[in-house]
């Protein structure tokens, strides 16, 4: 696959006639090539024959640049500061090299060292370009969105180039290409050639060393990964500037790649196809004079043959438009290196406007997606995200990150004495992170319910009547498997039983299907799921459940550092009052269950104990016990759910002295919700056992 880069051909044609004056012309062809191992592998010897030849540092400042050694970079900026005065563009490149090394003050200062008056025109476009940049930059870094991006490791990434990524339905396995020393022979550009690779996530969601993907190994080819689809048998992948489709065989192995009938004698790098198979939107630069990709559309046409391409005109841009994603909301995300970028590539989201056919304007995605370093390839699941970039602080040039689309999670358990079973009551528990604090009480059963940064070393304190009780430094893991509760207690004392590591589930908030865009709630059958369901009908909610793809705002929590959580208190609707025999009134309870749980929560005990009073003192009330759940899930599932949550209040009531017979039981499963399943709060109410009174032949009393 072309790696694209920032190429300032404005300096290189400048320089050109000087350059081949020094009989440097091989210079100004591999990098008007954008091939700049192989540039400098001319440099080298020129500047350590002649030290004072400025130029030829200035041209090797800029090739480190764009392979991403800043450090090397800068260090040739400074001692080719003479060419400076020869030539006023100097400080541009420079200025960029700062920029995409994230040096932002230090880019705006070295810009400023420019004289415009002096600047040719032709020049001039390349100055507003940086200049732009860096004000994007500016406008965007210092308002970063509280999310977590972690690099996947060194079973991935090395320090060579790892990106275009797709992983799998479940998230436990990947593919990538790489170009890396020791995968293939060397190609013309100085780099050596792409590798298809493939690695597993292990039992402990550790990513295992990576592999080149068995029969599609090549030593003299470009080969990247681009899309999954029907259920990770069939894969888009790029093969020597054109598009192909290979499928799974019945031995596991991958078949012959068919090209796809979008390709052209130029350049496509990357498609996605969406809307069941009907549709691709691609990038290629088959229209352009200057190499740079646009992005364009196809459908698939009653006759089964595809459309003629429509370039996406109000997304592209004078520059390069790659990697486009479609989510399963329907939100697109591309790469771009126009509109608001802050110097390299970088993510954007937009949606289409059914009314217009239009796209909405694009939206940068923001730090820490992007930085002004080069950042593409975003794939988007659920709450979990994956894209490529050059960050400085990678194991390489070119690095896979995971995205997890939000901060914090809300945990619920208990404080407990080392025998298990002596709560802790009236406790405060602080959790101390790197920039903030939150705090809350456990009650008298030593419950309690609060906020906990994710992903990052935080110090968890437990005191009582200003004794500290317990202190220790944890971990919250984000896992992708459904074995973890979401429960966590605490022991107090030397027992051994408190882990660092807290380990918290996956929710995915729609289809993790893209290819098959669905308004439906997602089916949550066979992939692993997070975090922050909470307890109900006290919310405190922290990340509110996204409608849409990218959405992590901060809802009924208020945060600030050094104080504790404040939270708002949101009570179940109210049964309406049942009138029974011999004027006696009663409210039978609906009973509230967490995500997934079928356990009675110690707020429902007193209002079961007195149904129980009242039954056994009316044996000639039947009730009915019946069993509901939300959406998520399959519908067996839930059936099973539902019959778990009956059968607890069923047991209680039963075990406080209510005869069987006055029981009728029933699951609904996700069949009567009585609020809307598309908000947590909704799917909180869902989540429940009713009460009612029935008669004898089992219908509801009016």
């Amino acid at each position: 696959m072309k790696r694209s880069a920032l190429l300032f051909m404005a300096f290189i044609v400048m320089c050109s006639v000087t350059l081949k004056a020094q009989n440097l012309n091989k210079v100004f062809a591999a990098m008007e090539e954008k091939d700049w191992e192989v540039a400098l592998s001319y440099l080298e010897p020129i500047m350590a024959k002649r030290k004072k030849n400025y130029q030829a540092k200035w041209l090797a400042a800029i090739c480190h640049s764009e392979r991403y050694r800043f450090e090397e970079s800068y260090a040739l900026f400074k001692e080719a500061l003479p060419y400076a005065e020869e030539d006023p563009s100097f400080w541009i490149p420079y200025a960029n090299a700062y920029l995409f090394g994230g040096r932002v003050d230090d880019a705006e200062r070295t810009l400023r060292r420019v004289n415009q008056n002096l600047l040719e025109d032709y020049v001039k476009p390349e100055y507003f370009r940086v200049f732009n940049n860096i004000q994007n930059a500016k406008t965007l870094l210092p308002n970063p969105k509280e999310i977590i991006v972690k690099n996947l490791g060194q079973n991935v990434n090395t320090v060579g180039n790892e990106y275009s990524q797709v992983v799998t339905t479940d998230q436990r396995g990947i593919f990538f290409s790489a170009r890396r020393e020791g995968l293939g022979e060397v190609a013309d550009d100085g780099e050596y050639y792409e590798q298809l690779m493939t690695s597993q996530m292990n039992e402990f969601d550790n990513w295992n060393k990576d592999n080149p993907l068995e029969g599609y190994a090549s030593d003299e080819d470009y080969d990247a990964p681009l899309q999954l689809l029907d259920n990770d048998n069939t894969m888009i992948v790029f093969r020597n500037d054109d598009l192909f489709i290979t499928r799974k065989q019945a031995d596991g192995s991958w078949g012959e790649r068919e090209p796809l009938p979008i390709n052209t004698k130029k350049w496509e790098p990357h498609a996605f196809m969406y809307n069941n198979g009907n549709s691709i939107i691609y990038a290629s630069d088959f229209k352009s004079d200057n190499e740079n990709a646009d992005l364009y559309i196809v459908h698939k046409q009653a006759n089964g043959k595809w459309s003629k391409p429509y370039a996406v005109e109000e997304l592209n841009t004078p520059v390069n438009e790659d990697a486009p994603f479609v989510a399963g909301d329907g939100t697109l995300y591309f790469a771009s290196r126009g509109h608001s970028s802050m110097g390299g590539y970088d993510i954007f989201s937009t949606r289409l406007d059914s009314a217009t056919g239009k796209f909405s304007e694009p939206e940068n995605m923001g730090a820490p997606i992007n930085l002004p370093t080069d950042d593409t390839f975003f794939t988007l699941y659920g709450k979990n995200a994956y894209f490529s970039s050059s960050r400085p602080e990678g194991y390489g040039e070119n690095d896979i990150y995971r995205v997890i689309m939000f901060n914090n999670s809300q945990i619920q358990g208990k404080v407990l004495e080392c025998d298990n079973i002596t709560a802790v009551g009236n406790a405060t528990i602080s959790v101390v992170g790197q920039e903030d604090k939150y705090s809350a009480v456990t009650n008298e059963y030593g419950v309690y319910f609060m906020n906990m940064p994710i992903e990052s070393d935080f110090t968890l304190r437990v005191e009582r009547d200003g004794e500290v009780l317990y202190e220790k430094e944890h971990q919250i893991r984000v896992l992708f498997r459904d074995k973890f509760e979401i429960e966590q207690d605490f022991f107090i004392g030397e027992c051994g039983k408190n882990e660092k590591e807290i380990y918290v589930k996956m929710i995915n908030s729609f289809d993790l299907d893209p290819n098959n865009i669905s308004v439906d709630p997602p089916s949550t059958e066979g992939i692993v799921i997070p975090v922050v369901e909470e307890p109900e009908p006290v919310v405190e909610e922290v990340v509110e459940e996204v409608e849409e793809a990218f959405e992590t705002a901060v809802d009924t929590v208020t945060k600030v550092a050094g104080a504790p959580v404040v939270v708002k208190e949101e009570k179940a609707p109210e049964p309406d009052p049942i009138v029974v025999p011999e004027e006696e009134l009663i409210e039978l309870p609906n009973v509230f269950f967490d995500f997934d749980k079928q356990n009675i929560k110690p707020e429902f005990i007193d209002r079961l104990n007195e149904a129980a009073e009242l039954l056994k003192r009316r044996t000639d009330l039947r009730i009915m016990v019946a069993g509901h759940t939300d959406s998520y899930g399959t519908n067996e599932y839930n059936v099973a759910l539902g019959q778990r949550r009956y059968t607890a209040v069923f047991n209680y009531l039963k075990d406080r002295g209510v005869d069987a017979s006055q029981m009728d039981v029933q699951t609904f499963s996700e069949d009567l919700p009585i609020a809307s399943n598309r908000t947590r709060k909704g799917r909180a109410f869902n989540r429940r056992v009713e009460l009612y009174f029935v008669d004898e032949n089992g219908e509801r009393k009016k």
